[in-house]
């Protein structure tokens, strides 16, 4: 196999790419089968290693290759996105419509559960843009203000979201899944249950919908490394963070149909701060101890962010493996069919 990096000065992610013939899907998984530690050793240093150029053609081949990287795949789900399920453990990565946009972060840094690592595979590689970027939260951490990231350390974070009723019938285009969606059942003593299990804090509300409430250290001890990892979801959750996400992908991607969604956006995160109780928006977040963020904290994470993110083309086959403890993903907009799944470890 031949080892490379699609970036030489951040050494994210790693690709191992096959040669003399290796191409064959079998053969990269007994190659994977005989060299565990040292794919172990580099997903741990890199953060990220991307198999790229061998013959995956679906959900079962990807499901199969993560596996021989590690067989301890799970299929309980308690993020955000609307996801599809494809094979036992193969979901889509995201159903939310191509024009929004996906923050960085570590796949359900909110929960005591989160994943060890992520995998995801290019079933169909975009037209335009559709990129998953991968950011090195050890840096982010090192490179944050150390006022900024002193305040996260002592206050830690409080993540909230809110699910509306099966019964709602209405179209709102800020609000999340309703929560038998989410928790795949009616029985609210499952739930509470499972929210338990999870440390989740469940309120059911009036209206018969339901908040989630997560209280978090802001910062994580990588289990392995012993390094400090910027690791909870401000920049996803706070009310301010799509809008500034959108100027900075219009920066990127230059297009007409950006910049008028970076100005939607703008004008509608002014309208949810005017119109909404932030304990009430689909998404919020503050520090621990209930303290607002303040939106110029979010844009300097933000910037922080962007300037150690990574963003390559997918290429049809396409399968990375995260280390979930160290390094981000997210979504660019795009155009055009795409199609990219996951699976996960506990």
């Amino acid at each position: 196999m031949n080892l490379s990096y699609f970036s030489e000065t951040d050494k994210l992610p790693l690709i191992i790419s096959p040669a003399n013939g290796e191409a064959d899907k079998n053969k990269l998984i007994d190659w994977i089968t005989s060299n565990k530690a040292m794919i172990e050793e580099k997903l741990t240093e890199s953060g990220a290693v991307l198999f790229r150029g061998f013959d995956i053609q679906n959900a079962l081949d990807f499901e199969s290759v993560a596996k021989a990287v590690d067989s301890d795949l799970k299929d309980d789900y308690l993020g955000t996105s609307p996801r599809d399920k494809k094979t036992d453990f193969v979901f889509s990565a995201s159903e939310l419509p191509p024009h929004y946009p996906i923050m960085q972060h570590c796949e359900m840094s909110f929960l005591p559960s989160a994943p060890r690592r992520l995998f995801f595979y290019c079933n169909i590689e975009p037209e335009y843009g559709g990129e998953t970027p991968i950011c090195d939260f050890r840096k982010v951490y090192k490179d944050l203000d150390p006022k900024i990231r002193a305040e996260f350390e002592q206050k830690g974070v409080k993540h909230i979201r809110n699910y509306s009723s099966p019964n709602d019938k209405s179209k709102n285009a800020f609000q999340l899944k309703k929560w038998n969606e989410m928790f795949l059942t009616d029985d609210k003593a499952l739930i509470e249950k499972k929210c338990a299990e999870n440390d989740i804090i469940c309120e059911w509300k009036d209206d018969d919908g339901l908040r989630l409430i997560n209280k978090n250290a802001g910062i994580l001890t990588h289990p392995k490394t012993g390094e400090k990892v910027w690791y909870n979801h401000t920049q996803v959750f706070h009310v301010s963070a799509a809008a500034e996400e959108y100027h900075k992908i219009h920066k990127r991607q230059k297009r007409w149909e950006t910049f008028k969604t970076s100005m939607l956006l703008e004008a509608m995160t002014l309208y949810k701060k005017l119109t909404k109780n932030p304990n009430d928006q689909s998404m919020h977040v503050t520090f621990g101890d209930d303290s607002k963020i303040p939106d110029d904290y979010v844009e300097h994470i933000q910037d922080v962010i962007w300037k150690n993110m990574v963003i390559q083309p997918w290429k049809k086959g396409d399968i990375i493996c995260l280390d979930n403890f160290s390094t981000s993903h997210g979504r660019l907009p795009y155009f055009g069919p795409r199609e990219v799944m996951v699976c996960w470890t506990s």
